[in-house]
C-alpha cells in the first residue's frame, strides 16, 4: 500500500464498460465455513441507510474465493465490510495482493507493515511529525498502536477487537483498518477504482486488485479500469466523480507549487508536482475519470475531450481554458456557475481564483468543455 500518498497520501460494484461507471444496487451475500456459518449458507448484509445514501450491496462469493481465501478470516472480512460499507470481496483482494493472506509479513522496502501493508504514518496519521516522504517513521509500537494516538493524529488504524491496541499485524484490526481506508477514499459511496488507486497510486496495482476482486465475485460482471466512451464524453459516474476530483484537488491548495512539464511520471506525482494539465488529469483520475495517459495529457488534448459548452452555461466540473502563453494554454476546473475555479497556476501553484479577476477575465478564451455528464 502506497500510504504516503494519502495524507498528501467492492459493498457496491462499479461496472465500467467503455469508461461508463454503473452502480449496482443489492445486498451482500457470502458463504463461510467458520464462525458459526456453514459453507453454502448465504448471509445478507443489509447496508440500507448507511452513508452511501441507502445503497444495499449484493456480493456472492465465487467458488475460487471459497476455496482460496482462508476460511478462518471470513468473519473478519465480513464484519469489516459491513462496518464500513465496503465490498467484502474487495477487502479480500487487497489482502491477497498485499501479503498473500498474511503469508508474507515482511516489512516492505519503503517501510509498509502488517497484514495489508500500511505505512506507519498512514496508520497513526499524517499529522505525526517527522518520518519519510513516503510515510515511514520511527514510531514505538506502544504509540503507533494506541487508539488514542491514532485519533489524535487522524490515522486509519482501528482497534477492531477492542483489546486496547490497533495492531496492523492482527487480522481483525488490519481488515477493519483497510475497510476504513477504502471507505474514506470513496469505496463507501461507489468510487471503487478511486479507493484502490488511493491505496496505491499505480495503475498496475489497481488492475491486479480488480483481477482478484473479479475472480472472487461470482454474481457480477468484470470491472474494467480504463477507457472512454465512443462519443468522446468521458464518463465516470457523473456528479460523484466530479466531487471526488474536486475534493482531492482541493487538498493540494497552497501545498503544490507549479512546475511546467511535471506530473508526467509516477515519481513526480508522488511528490505532488504538477503543471495545469497534469493536475487536472490527476484530480479527475481520483474520481475514476480517465482524461488521458499520464505522459501525454496536455491542454491540447484536454480541449478536445467531452463536448463544448457555452460560457454562460458553465457548471461545476467543467474544464475552462485561458489563452496564456498560447491559445488555450491554461486549464482549470470550474467550481460553480459564479466564476470560481480550481487550477494549478504559475503564481501560487494549486489555488482557487475567480474569472472576474482582471487577469483571468482578460485571458479567458471562451472555451469550456464538459467531460463528465
Amino acid at each position: 500500500m502506497q500510504k504516503a500518498l494519502i495524507g498528501l497520501p467492492i459493498a457496491f460494484f462499479a461496472l465500467i464498460t467503455g469508461g461508463a461507471m454503473l452502480v449496482v444496487v443489492a445486498a451482500v451475500l457470502f458463504a463461510s465455513t467458520m464462525m458459526g456459518l456453514n459453507k453454502g449458507n448465504d448471509m445478507t448484509q443489509d447496508l440500507a441507510g448507511t452513508e452511501a445514501g441507502g445503497i444495499t450491496y449484493n456480493v456472492k462469493l465465487s467458488k475460487l474465493a471459497l476455496n482460496e481465501v482462508p476460511s478462518e478470516y471470513m468473519k473478519d472480512y465480513q464484519d469489516a465490510a459491513k462496518a464500513y460499507n465496503v465490498p467484502v470481496s474487495l477487502i479480500m483482494a487487497i489482502h491477497r495482493v498485499e501479503t498473500n493472506f498474511g503469508t508474507d509479513l515482511n516489512t516492505s522496502s519503503v517501510g509498509a507493515i502488517g497484514q495489508t501493508q500500511f505505512m506507519k504514518k498512514t496508520w497513526i496519521g499524517w499529522a505525526w511529525k517527522g518520518g519519510t516522504r513516503l510515510g515511514d517513521a520511527n514510531i514505538p509500537d506502544n504509540i503507533l498502536m494506541d487508539p488514542a494516538q491514532i485519533a489524535k493524529y487522524g490515522g486509519f488504524g482501528v482497534d477492531a477487537d477492542k483489546n486496547g491496541k490497533a495492531d496492523p499485524y492482527n487480522i481483525r484490526d488490519a481488515m477493519f483498518s483497510t475497510a476504513n481506508y477504502l471507505a474514506k477514499n470513496g469505496a463507501a459511496k461507489g468510487d471503487l477504482r478511486g479507493a484502490v488507486y488511493a491505496y496505491n497510486h499505480a495503475d498496475f496495482y489497481v488492475k491486479r486488485v480488480f483481477k482478484y476482486y473479479n475472480a472472487y465475485t461470482e454474481n457480477m460482471k468484470a470491472v474494467s479500469v480504463g477507457g472512454s466512451s465512443s462519443t468522446g464524453i468521458v464518463s465516470g459516474g457523473g456528479s460523484p466523480a466530479i466531487e471526488k476530483a474536486i475534493a482531492t484537488g482541493e487538498t493540494l491548495v497552497g501545498k503544490s507549487p507549479y512546475s511546467f512539464g511535471s506530473g508526467r511520471t509516477q515519481e513526480q506525482i508522488n511528490r505532488r508536482s504538477f503543471d495545469c494539465s497534469s493536475f487536472i488529469r490527476w484530480a479527475f483520475e481520483q474520481g475514476g475519470v480517465n482524461l488521458g495517459p499520464m505522459t501525454g495529457t496536455t491542454t491540447d488534448t484536454l480541449v478536445k475531450l467531452g463536448k463544448p459548452v457555452p460560457a454562460n452555461q458553465i457548471r461545476r466540473g467543467d474544464l475552462i481554458f485561458f489563452d496564456t502563453y498560447k491559445v488555450n494554454g491554461h486549464v482549470a476546473i470550474a467550481l460553480d456557475s459564479n466564476g470560481n475555479f480550481l487550477h494549478d497556476g504559475s503564481t501560487h501553484g494549486v489555488w482557487k481564483n475567480n474569472m472576474s479577476e482582471s487577469y483571468y477575465k482578460r485571458k479567458f478564451s471562451g472555451v469550456v468543455r464538459r467531460v463528465v455528464q
